[in-house]
This record gives structure tokens, C-alpha cells and sequence, in this order.
């Protein structure tokens, strides 16, 4: 058989069908056309977990609410101010400032990612592009939460590079910060 015929043969096997359950929701948005996906050669990624002596739902529900009111335990957020009237959902859209690594950044800040007592996620809508990721997994006793944070670094090699060396030590430390803040609040909670 010449390769042509066996490219056609194959182009005329019936695809599958494509099998969509209804009960399966929605867990990520699509993000605003000026809000695009991360260059992966400008994007500096940290993540970090901790084991918190807590239930799923008071982990999330304390995460959840992250972009509604100054959480204390982030010490990475200065400010937050909702300006949608969508709350605690996909969409939701709050105006922040951030500190990340000495450097600040006001923008507004989109959850893009959220199921209930698993992921929650958030995107800032404005330069540079910044992502926040949390997952929760059960565990016996404890809930093990990890967060993700990719964070776009503009400019030329040099920059990128200097970046890397003084701030993301910065960013880690903050991010470690955070996760013993957040263990703290809601292991004091509960």
C-alpha cells in the first residue's frame, strides 16, 4: 500500500464520538482575549505545599476568600478592593496590589479556576502576567495544600536573569511565609 492510500485510509476512519457528562461542571474560565497564556521562557514558576491540621472546607473556604477581604496570613497581598458583584466564583474580580519579591503591582485579579474543597485560582488581568494556583488534597488528618505561583518577567535576557538570582529567592520566602501564616489560621479555627 502506497503512503498515499494508507493517509486517506486512515483519514476516513470515523472519529469517536466525543461523550460529555452532564453533571461535570465548569472549572476553568476562559480568560479575557487581553489576558494570554504565560511564555514559557519568561516564566518564573515556584511551588511550595504544606500539611495543614484541618479540614478541606476550612482550608478553602479561608482561600476563597483571599481576593474578597486582606487576608493576614498572605503577606504578598497590601490591598484588596471586589469591584464585581460576583463573589467566590469564577469571574469574580477584585482590584489588588501585590508585593511580590520588592516589587509592587496593582492590577485586577480574576478567579479563573474554582472547585469547591479541591483548586482555586486567580489571574491578574493586567501586566506582568501572574498566576496563583492552590490545590487541596485529604489526607488522614489534615488537608495537604500546595500553591503555585508562575509569574511572567518582562524584559531582555539580563533582566530575566537578574530576576532569577535576587527576586525569586524573595518570592519563595514570601510564598513560605504564607503557606505558615494560612497553617496557622486555620488550624487556630478549627
Amino acid at each position: 500500500m502506497t503512503k498515499r492510500k494508507r493517509k486517506n485510509k486512515i483519514n476516513k476512519r470515523p472519529k469517536s464520538p466525543t461523550i460529555v457528562s452532564p453533571t461535570k461542571t465548569t472549572e476553568t474560565a476562559p480568560l479575557p482575549p487581553h489576558v494570554g497564556k504565560l511564555e514559557p521562557d519568561r516564566t518564573a514558576l515556584t511551588s511550595k505545599e504544606i500539611f495543614i491540621a484541618a479540614s478541606v472546607q476550612s482550608c478553602f473556604d479561608t482561600l476563597a476568600k483571599q481576593l474578597e477581604q486582606l487576608p493576614e496570613w498572605d503577606p504578598t497581598i497590601v490591598r484588596v478592593q471586589p469591584v464585581s458583584k460576583v463573589r467566590g466564583r469564577i469571574g469574580a474580580t477584585s482590584q489588588v496590589i501585590l508585593n511580590l519579591g520588592g516589587r509592587v503591582l496593582e492590577s485586577l485579579a480574576m478567579i479563573c479556576r474554582y472547585r469547591p474543597n479541591h483548586a482555586i485560582g486567580w489571574v491578574l488581568t493586567k501586566r506582568p502576567k501572574v498566576r496563583e494556583e492552590w490545590r487541596l488534597e485529604r489526607k488522614p488528618h489534615g488537608t495537604m495544600v500546595g500553591v503555585t505561583l508562575a509569574c511572567e518577567i518582562p524584559g531582555w535576557f539580563i533582566g530575566r536573569f537578574t530576576y532569577k538570582i535576587m527576586r525569586r529567592r524573595k518570592v519563595e520566602q514570601d510564598l513560605d511565609k504564607a503557606l505558615v501564616q494560612l497553617k496557622a489560621a486555620v488550624e487556630s479555627v478549627s
